[in-house]
């Protein structure tokens, strides 16, 4: 089982605004964005080239009325 990840600002509307309708990966304290694309696969790749090996991955939206999770 992987290790639980809480995130103490739920809020991640600044964080997310610029990829709009892009993948995102997370680091593991949710402040910041470590990879980003048009797939998954492209913003865990780029979190991986980066050494983030186990990021949060989600579907930045115009609507931020959500959480991570």
């Amino acid at each position: 089982m992987g290790k639980k990840i809480l995130f103490k600002n739920n809020d991640f509307t600044s964080l997310l605004k610029p990829y709009n309708k892009k993948w995102v990966a997370i680091n593991s304290t949710g402040q910041k964005v470590v990879g980003s694309g048009k797939t998954p696969k492209e913003a865990l790749s780029q979190a991986e080239n980066k050494g983030f090996n186990d990021p949060v991955l989600t579907l930045a939206s115009d609507n931020y009325a959500y959480s991570i999770t």
